[in-house]
């Protein structure tokens, strides 16, 4: 999200096999084994999954989901079957409301019921965080949208994005009130501040503390005070001219930490779009390392600012961009996001279903390094990484080696050199499809900027 603009476990499921799967061949061909688990929570593998979806599935969600004529002229009227049936078309199967808020109740319920119809899970937006602590008052505002109707489609409510901390307080009261009225089953979504926010902004009203207010402490006291149910965060690093702000890393390397810290997972917000002079709108090159880094560094959910340009108001942002314009028409960037998310979709089963174990690296970064404390030496078979731009993933995968190897520039092609301590098979799985490997001691993969590759071993 923009500047401005108890972990759920009901939904345990029970896989009725219990297979068993390799972790690792030894020399005279035996393999260990350990059973996968048989019920899946989302502490299994620190995931959330919508409650439309099965765990297996990683959320892809768009901000801005509709534009809503009803609240500004300038918008066509995207609240249609045609338009969710485009979403669906980008493989996008999260939507989350900005101005088809609840006071626009009947626009909604045709917005839940269109997302039914593409399995498109929708998170409503309230009536304000501030105004969500009264449950009587509450149930007036949202009864006839979301609690008579029941729909099927609901998701989860947007709880606020970017609170301060003198805020965490009254949104945790909010969320509960929320919960009274429609259930635990649902995600009560916040997003936090990205680590270039002011001082000022992540503490908000009142004095900052004597010795100041770090970033890591005010996710600390957010994680301890709301306890989400995922840590979502932003960070814009495209600017003009190929710019790009130095701290994405360092940011995403905290961010990793402390949701396995809370045993929680994070999802990320990627720039579709620019607003103000010195930002820019993503080239091709640009949303896959976006997506694609944030994949190796363990997100179990990507979330994009925004599928729809918001509009722009005299004095204000400056919106540029994003997936659908004005007139609700797909941009450049909605071609590239959907080759982005059709990828997720191939292979977003073993993302969510692994742990992230740390990243290995080789040649140079497109934007500023990978903190150390996330680096390994090696992982698995996989002893040492070779090639120009080269960041990858190391996972555990229901006790197999897995890689999500990227390329980590935007501006040239490169391959990676991957070498084993032992002879390995598997599969590599590109934009192209999925290709066997067998006794492999080196594998080279050829990856355009910013694009990336998933590597299993048996």
């Amino acid at each position: 999200m923009k500047r401005k603009l108890n972990k759920i476990c009901s939904m345990a499921l029970a896989t009725l096999c219990l297979s068993l799967c390799a972790c690792g061949a030894t020399d005279d061909n035996s393999v260990t084994v350990r059973p996968q688990p048989t019920v899946i929570t989302n502490e299994t593998y620190q995931s959330y999954w919508m409650k439309q979806h099965d765990y297996k599935t990683m959320p892809i969600a768009a901000f801005n989901g509709m534009g809503l004529k009803e609240y500004n002229a300038q918008y066509a009227d995207m609240v249609t079957e045609e338009h969710y049936a485009e979403m669906a078309a980008c493989h996008i199967n999260t939507s989350y409301a900005l101005y088809d808020s609840i006071i626009y109740a009947d626009q909604v319920v045709k917005a839940l019921e269109y997302a039914e119809k593409f399995n498109i899970s929708y998170l409503a937006i309230g009536p304000g965080f501030d105004s969500a602590t009264d449950v009587n008052k509450l149930e007036t505002q949202i009864y006839k949208t979301l609690i008579k109707n029941k729909p099927k489609a609901l998701g989860g409510i947007l709880i606020k994005d970017e609170p301060s901390r003198s805020h965490f307080e009254q949104i945790a009261t909010s969320r509960a009130t929320f919960e009274k009225l429609l259930g635990k089953n649902f995600l009560y979504h916040s997003n936090v501040f990205p680590d270039y926010a002011t001082e000022q902004q992540r503490y908000g009203s009142g004095a900052i503390p004597e010795g100041g207010y770090s970033h890591e402490q005010y996710v600390d006291d957010y994680i301890r005070i709301y306890n989400p149910q995922i840590l979502s965060f932003a960070y814009y690093p495209l600017y003009e001219a190929g710019i790009m702000q130095l701290g994405y890393f360092d940011n995403m390397s905290v961010m990793r930490r402390k949701a396995a810290e809370a045993k929680i997972p994070f999802w990320f917000y990627v720039q579709t779009c620019s607003f103000s002079d010195n930002t820019r709108i993503p080239n091709e090159a640009d949303l896959h390392w976006l997506v694609n880094t944030a994949l190796a560094y363990g997100s179990k959910g990507i979330q994009y600012f925004t599928y729809v340009v918001p509009i722009s108001f005299p004095g204000g942002e400056q919106f540029a961009g994003a997936m659908i314009d004005l007139q609700g028409n797909p941009t450049e960037v909605y071609g590239y996001a959907q080759t982005i998310n059709k990828f997720i979709t191939e292979v977003d089963e073993v993302l969510m279903c692994s742990l992230s174990k740390g990243l290995m690296k080789s040649g140079t970064s497109a934007c500023g390094d990978i903190p150390e404390r996330d680096l390994v030496a090696s992982y698995g078979a996989l002893s040492s990484v070779k090639g120009e731009s080269v960041l990858v993933g190391c996972f555990d995968y229901n006790g197999k080696d897995a890689y999500y190897v990227v390329n980590n520039s935007v501006t040239e092609a490169c391959t990676a050199t991957l070498n084993f301590s032992k002879a390995a098979s598997g599969y590599v799985h590109n934009y192209a499809g999925k290709t066997n490997i067998s006794k492999k001691k080196s594998l080279d993969i050829e990856l355009g900027a910013g694009k990336a590759a998933l590597v299993v071993l048996d």
